[in-house]
C-alpha cells in the first residue's frame, strides 16, 4: 500500500494514473472539498490534520510501503513532517513536484520570503498578488498603500478575510481553475498592473508570467524552499521508475 498526500490537480491525476495501474494507493486530503474530488476520481481516501503524529498512526494501521509527497510545491511544514516520518520510519519517501519555471527575463526578479516580494512590490502601483490566501496578511504595506488586485479560490472564508482586512470587493477576484495567458493578460490591462507577485509553481505560473512580461511588467516569484529529497519524480513514467526499483508494485 502506498500512502499519497494529495494537494493539488496533478497529484490528483498521479493518484488515478497509478490506481490504474494497479497500486494500492490510498490518498490524503485535509478538506472534505479535497475528499469529493479524490472519491470523484473512485481514489480511497482519508481526511484528517496532516501532522506527524496524524501520519504515524497512518504508517502503523496500514501496510504501508511507499509513501509520496504530492503535495504543493510550499506546503513546507508538511514537506519537513514527511522527511521526518521517512526518516524515523524507515518507509522510502519520494517527492512529486512539477519541475520550476524555466522563463527568464530581466523582469523576473527571484525572492526568498513574502517580506522581501513585499518591499520589491513597493516599486510599483497597481500591484497583482497571486499566492494564494495563506500569508496573505504579510503584504499589508502594499495593501494599504499600493492599489493592491488579490486572486483567491472562491471560498467564503477566503473572501471575509480579505474584506476585514480592508480590501474592497473590486479588488479581489475570486476565481477557481487553470488560467491561460489570456485570462491572464486580461485582468492585467483591465487593473492596469505594473507587477505581479507569484510563485514558482511551476507550469501552472507561466502563463501569468508571459502574461505579464507581455506588458512589460513586473514579475517577483517567491522561491521554493530546498528540501533534502532523496527520490524526486516530475512525472507519471518518473513515478513509476522509482517504485520499480525500490520494487513496489
Amino acid at each position: 500500500m502506498i500512502i499519497l498526500f494529495d494537494g493539488t490537480s496533478d497529484s490528483r491525476k498521479l493518484a488515478l494514473d497509478l490506481s490504474n495501474a494497479g497500486y494500492d494507493i490510498i490518498a490524503t486530503a485535509t478538506t472534505e472539498d479535497g475528499v469529493l474530488k479524490l472519491e470523484k476520481e473512485k481514489i480511497k481516501s482519508m481526511m484528517g490534520k496532516l501532522d506527524y503524529k496524524s501520519i504515524m498512526a497512518i504508517c502503523r494501521e496500514y501496510p504501508i510501503e511507499a509513501l509520496i509527497d504530492a503535495t504543493h510545491p510550499y506546503a513546507n511544514s508538511l514537506h519537513e513532517t514527511c522527511i521526518r516520518v521517512g526518516a524515523d520510519t524507515g518507509i522510502p519517501l519520494i517527492r512529486y513536484e512539477r519541475e520550476s519555471t524555466a522563463i527568464q527575463d530581466e523582469r523576473i526578479y527571484y525572492v526568498d520570503s513574502y517580506e522581501a516580494a513585499e518591499r520589491k512590490a513597493l516599486d510599483g502601483k497597481n500591484i497583482f498578488v497571486t499566492t494564494g490566501i495563506k500569508h496573505i496578511e504579510l503584504f499589508r504595506d502594499i495593501i494599504q498603500s499600493r492599489n493592491t488586485i488579490i486572486r483567491i479560490i472562491p471560498d467564503p472564508e477566503n473572501i471575509k478575510l480579505l474584506l476585514n482586512m480592508g480590501i474592497k470587493k473590486d479588488h479581489i477576484i475570486a476565481m477557481e481553475g487553470t488560467f491561460d495567458e489570456k485570462i491572464n493578460r486580461a485582468i492585467m490591462e483591465y487593473y492596469n498592473i505594473d507587477t505581479l507577485i507569484t510563485k514558482d509553481s511551476g507550469f501552472n505560473s507561466d502563463p501569468k508570467i508571459k502574461a505579464a512580461l507581455s506588458f512589460g511588467i513586473n514579475v517577483i516569484i517567491i522561491s521554493r524552499k530546498h528540501f533534502p529529497w532523496n527520490r524526486v519524480a516530475h512525472n507519471e513514467a518518473e513515478m513509476k521508475k522509482i517504485l520499480n526499483e525500490i520494487r513496489i508494485k
